[in-house]
């Protein structure tokens, strides 16, 4: 997939794109749009450059994405589906767990619009409030330990159940996933069965 259609793609994936400085480097602007932020400047001296004798090269402007990672979670809780996971490297969006974890997510007809997911190492401190604020009715757990980290109450992976209170499927962490084809189709009968698919 070349780079526009990635951005194309990922645009549509996610309500918010991010892009990091590098990947800056690599975007073209269509050259309508670049005469367009050209003359959103001041207008006069454009103007001046277009009527002097000598050739003005312009120069490519570079769009400049300015958006805030979320600090608590991802998604948009749209739905009111929270999602635990476990993730301690530095890029999540570019992991492979994150791409299992959107397929999972577009099998149940879902997008992350829908979804609130939460990096339980990040939120370890966070995680009561956090819930209070999202109101969840569905939990999905991806994480490696037998317990919830919400209250330690035992989680059994792999079967529809409740757990802290709400109807849920515990399954082992993405990177396990990733390699386990019977945990997959396991994890999937189990969703299928909670959302009544």
């Amino acid at each position: 997939m070349d780079k526009e259609n990635e951005l194309g793609f990922l645009s549509q994936m996610f309500d918010t794109l991010y892009l990091f400085p590098e990947e800056l480097e690599d975007i073209e602007i269509p050259e309508e749009e670049l005469d367009q932020l050209n003359t959103t400047g001041d207008e006069q001296e454009i103007k001046e450059k277009k009527t002097s004798p000598t050739p003005v090269v312009a120069t490519p402007i570079k769009k400049a994405i300015k958006k805030q990672l979320p600090t608590d979670y991802y998604g948009e809780n749209k739905r009111y589906i929270t999602i635990f996971i476990e993730h301690s490297g530095v890029d999540i969006f570019r992991s492979k767990e994150f791409q299992l974890l959107l397929k999972i997510i577009g099998a149940l007809q879902l997008t992350l619009q829908e979804v609130a997911v939460i990096n339980v190492l990040e939120q370890k401190d966070n995680l009561p409030k956090l819930i209070e604020k999202l109101s969840p009715q569905y939990y999905l757990y991806f994480i490696n330990k037998n317990e919830s980290p919400l209250s330690s109450e035992s989680v059994p992976k792999y079967v529809p159940t409740e757990i802290d209170g709400k109807p849920a499927v515990a399954a082992d962490s993405l990177t396990k996933l990733l390699l386990d084809v019977e945990k997959k189709r396991d994890l999937w009968m189990a969703l299928k069965t909670l959302f009544e698919i």
